[in-house]
């Protein structure tokens, strides 16, 4: 059972089954289940958390060069786990473990190009939501991990199922078939709904949890993070990072026009220069 953060004392389990879909999932990086088990502690020891990271040498390497990446882009380099806890932040290497356990998880299906594309996708929503976050004036950290994590069952399906999935992707583009309505012929149960699963039983806050199972739906009262989720979501498909070869995503204005006023006029990003960030960024994933 992939196990991201450990649920707090008192929190109920899910009522549902486990979907078929879902069973004997490969196991997430155990380091990131550690850390997130510490970082959902109110009172937080710094040192611990260096010491958890730096107990793994492979993952504590791969966890600085991310740092260090064009992913995150810092404005100084980060030599030590240590320094990049007292530096960064507790929140700033959450997002950067979680982005190197998530992208460790998948990594074994990444040489078919078609899944390749599904994990591109979950990256440039999550940095799409980083930057609509700041727009928005909203929890940037957090929206980095609702847009990173909003499609964590469609990654837990691929990893499973590698080769159907990858054929459900050609399918579904070649006859523009509904790739939700085309998950749930072959799974039972489609990426929405496989991630809200997920999420629950990982019990993860609900805010997030919320963004991952909602962010398909129909927006309706106050922008918020599902919302902010949605618009990443759509907006990485209007840049050309969707997941399906032939899918017309909306334009750039339809995207634009779901924000508030007062954060599209914030946002100030030329399409085709976000476009080209958000690209080499991604090619600069290892």
């Amino acid at each position: 059972m992939i196990e991201l953060e450990v649920a707090p004392k008192g929190a109920k389990t899910p009522a549902a089954p486990r979907p078929w879909a879902l069973e004997k999932l490969p196991p997430f990086p155990a380091v990131a289940t550690r850390l997130m088990h510490v970082l959902a502690k109110d009172d937080v020891n710094i040192s611990e958390v260096g010491r958890i990271i730096a107990a793994e040498p492979v993952f504590a390497t791969r966890v600085l060069q991310m740092a260090n990446s064009p992913l995150f882009a810092l404005r100084r380099q980060v030599k030590t786990i240590g320094d990049a806890v007292v530096l960064l932040g507790l929140e700033r290497i959450k997002v950067i473990t979680m982005t190197r356990a998530v992208g460790d998880f998948v990594g074994p299906v990444l040489k078919v190009e078609s899944l390749r594309k599904c994990w591109q996708h979950s990256l440039a929503g999550a940095m799409l939501a980083e930057k609509l976050a700041r727009s928005c004036q909203m929890g940037v950290d957090v929206a980095y991990l609702a847009g990173l994590l909003r499609d964590i069952g469609r990654l837990a399906l691929l990893v499973k199922f590698p080769g159907p999935y990858a054929n459900l992707l050609v399918v579904a583009s070649d006859n523009s078939f509904d790739l939700m309505a085309t998950e749930r012929d072959l799974f039972d149960i489609d990426h929405c709904h496989a991630g809200a699963w997920l999420m629950e039983d990982m019990q993860f806050p609900e805010e997030l949890c919320q963004a991952v199972a909602r962010h398909h739906e129909t927006p309706s009262g106050p922008f918020d993070l599902v919302q902010l989720i949605r618009v990443a979501d759509r907006m990485s498909d209007a840049l050309g990072f969707g997941v399906l070869a032939e899918f017309r995503g909306p334009t750039w204005d339809e995207v634009l026009a779901q924000l508030p006023d007062l954060s599209r006029a914030r946002f100030q990003h030329n399409p085709e220069e976000l476009k080209l960030e958000l690209t080499a960024k991604i090619e600069s994933w290892k």
